[in-house]
C-alpha cells in the first residue's frame, strides 16, 4: 500500500530546497546550533514522550493519506540502470527530517525522499556485520553468519551477481568482513575504496591506512575519511558514466567516535553537537553524489537507494515531532532496527510517495537483480523478495513478516536471539509476543498460558509461529 504525503508537510519541508549546489563549493558556514537543528526544534521543556508516537509517525510520515499510487507511466528503461547503494553507519529513522526528526539538518536526503520513495517499514540487524552479510548475500545470518567481521567466503553477493551481468563494481567505506585484499574481488568488486580491510586506523581526522584498490594510501595529511572515500566514489562513477554501474558505499558517519566534521565549529566538543555534525556532513556527501549523477546526466538511468545499517548509538537522543528518541543500537527494538529506506530512480519512482510494505535487508539483493536483469544465484535459498515493483509505483508482492536472525555471539547459542514479526506482532524465539501498535518499546509481552489472550494475538501467534518454523527448518537447495 502507498501513502503520499499532503500539502506542505512537515515531513517534506525540504520538497522545494534549492537544487544541489556544485562541489566542492563551500557550504556558508553557520553557528554550530543552526546548523543541525532546525528552528521548530521541539521545545527543551516539552515533557518527553516514551516514543510510541513516533514510532508509529515515522511509519507513514505527517499529514499522509492512503492512496493507490499508480505507476509513473514512463516506458520501460532503455539499458539497465546504474545503482547507487548508500548505507549509513549507526543511523535510525528519528536522524531524518523525512521521518519526523527535527534535531538535525539533512536537506539532500529530504528531497531524495520527496521526489521518490520513502518507505516506512524497513529493517535491519541490530548491528553492523549481521546487517552488512545479510544486505549484501540476500540470506538470513542463521544460514551464513561466520561471526563478527567475517563473511564466508562461499557466499554470493550483490557484487557477484551485478558483475556477472555485465556491471562495473565498485565499493567505497567500511569493509569489516576479513582482512584479505583478496576478498573484495572474490565478492565481486571490480574497484575499491575501503577502511577496515586490513587494520582499524582512524576513520575521520588524519585518517590513515585506507586501502585503494591494493594500495595503502599514506594518511597523516589532515585528509577527512569520509572525504577520501566520497571522492574515490565520484571518480568511479566517471570512470564509468559510459556502462552500466553498481556503486556501492557503506559509509563510515555517523558512528562513534564522534568527531568535528570539516564543517565543524572550531570549539565544537559537545557529544551531541558533534553528532549532529556528522549527520550533515553525512547528507552533504550524499548530494555530492547525486549532483555528480546529475553533472554526468545519469539521473535518469540510476537507481539510488539509501538506507543504514542499524538504528543509532544509544548514547545519542534526538528530537522529533512527536518527542525524544534514544538510539537503540544492539537492541531488537525498533529502535535499533527500524532503518530508513529512500528510493530514487527519477522518472521511475512516482515523486512524494510513501510504502508501507514491509522490508528487510534481504530483499535487497533480489531487487537489484531484478532492477539490472541480473540472475539470483540458484544453488543456495535467497530469503528475500524484490521491492522493485514497490520502487516503481506499483503493487509488487509485499511480504507478510520480517525475520531476524541475531548471533550475538557464534560460538554460545545462548546468546542467539530471533524474532518474527508484521507490522503490528512481534513474536520472539523464546515465547514473548508484543503488540507493537501499543508497545512499541517492548515493555508488556504477551506470554502464550501466562496471559490472556485476545483472538487477534491467537491467531497472530500460530500464523507468526508457522512462518517462524518454516524459515529455520529451510535448507539450502
Amino acid at each position: 500500500m502507498y501513502f503520499v504525503p499532503l500539502g506542505r508537510s512537515r515531513t517534506y519541508v525540504t520538497a522545494a530546497f534549492s537544487p544541489p549546489i556544485s562541489y566542492p563549493e563551500p557550504l556558508p558556514q553557520k553557528s554550530p546550533m543552526s546548523r543541525h537543528r532546525h528552528p521548530n526544534l521541539v521545545s527543551p521543556d516539552r515533557p518527553g514522550v516514551d516514543r510510541r508516537d513516533f514510532l508509529k509517525s515515522a511509519v507513514l510520515g505527517v499529514g499522509s493519506l492512503a492512496l493507490s499510487c499508480a505507476p509513473t507511466g514512463r516506458k520501460a528503461p532503455v539499458r539497465p540502470p546504474n545503482v547507487v547503494l548508500i548505507m549509513a553507519d549507526d543511523m535510525g529513522v528519528e536522524a531524518l527530517g523525512c521521518y519526523g526528526g527535527t534535531s538535525y539538518e539533512t536537506p539532500f536526503l529530504d528531497r531524495l525522499a520527496a521526489t521518490g520513495v520513502r518507505f516506512g517499514h524497513c529493517y535491519s540487524q541490530p548491528v553492523c556485520t549481521p546487517s552488512r552479510i545479510k544486505i549484501m548475500t540476500g540470506r538470513y545470518n542463521h544460514r551464513n553468519y561466520a561471526g563478527f567481521g567475517k563473511l564466508d567466503e562461499n557466499e554470493v553477493t550483490f557484487g557477484n551477481v551485478l558483475r556477472q551481468a555485465g556491471y562495473a563494481t565498485g565499493i567505497g567505506g567500511k569493509w569489516q568482513l576479513g582482512a584479505d585484499r583478496e576478498l573484495i574481488s572474490q565478492f565481486g568488486f571490480d574497484e575499491y575504496c575501503l577502511w577496515w580491510l586490513e587494520n582499524k586506523s582512524p576513520r575521520y581526522g588524519n585518517v590513515g591506512e585506507l586501502i585503494r584498490n591494493g594500495e595503502v594510501l599514506p594518511g597523516g595529511k589532515g585528509e577527512y575519511g569520509p572525504d577520501v572515500i566520497s571522492g574515490f566514489l565520484i571518480d568511479f562513477i566517471e570512470q564509468h558514466r559510459e556502462r552500466p554501474f553498481f556503486c556501492y558505499y557503506p559509509m563510515l558517519l555517523p558512528h562513534d567516535p564522534f568527531e568535528a566534521t570539516p564543517r565543524s565549529a572550531p570549539e565544537a566538543e559537545d557529544r551531541a553537537a558533534l553528532f549532529g555534525d556528522m549527520v550533515v556532513y553525512l547528507d552533504e556527501i550524499v548530494g555530492r553524489i547525486v549532483a555528480k549523477l546529475d553533472e554526468a546526466g545519469l539521473r535518469d538511468d540510476t537507481l539510488i537507494l539509501f538506507t543504514s545499517d542499524n538504528g543509532t548509538s544509544p548514547k545519542i537522543t534526538s528530537s522529533t515531532t512527536s518527542g525524544e528518541v534514544r538510539g537503540g543500537k544492539y537492541r531488537m527494538t525498533d529502535t535499533g532496527t527500524h532503518v530508513p529506506l529512500i528510493a530514487n530512480w527519477r522518472g521511475f519512482s512516482p515523486p512524494g510517495a510513501v510504502c508501507d510494505d514491509l522490508v528487510d535487508f534481504s530483499d535487497f539483493l533480489p531487487t537489484l537483480a531484478e532492477a539490472t536483469g541480473a540472475e539470483p544465484p540458484a544453488d543456495r535459498v535467497i530469503d528475500g523478495r524484490s521491492f522493485l515493483p514497490q520502487v516503481r509505483g506499483q503493487a509488487g508482492k509485499p511480504r507478510e513478516w520480517v525475520f531476524c536472525h541475531y548471533p550475538r555471539r557464534r560460538d554460545d547459542p545462548e546468546k542467539t536471539r530471533a524474532y518474527i514479526r508484521d507490522k503490528r506482532w512481534k513474536l520472539y524465539d523464546n515465547g514473548k509476543m508484543y503488540d507493537l501498535s501499543v508497545d512499541p518499546l517492548e515493555r508488556s509481552p504477551f506470554r502464550e498460558g501466562h496471559r490472556e489472550d485476545s483472538d487477534a494475538a491467537r491467531i497472530a501467534r500460530a500464523r507468526l509461529q508457522r512462518a517462524y518454523e518454516g524459515v529455520v527448518s529451510s535448507q539450502d537447495s
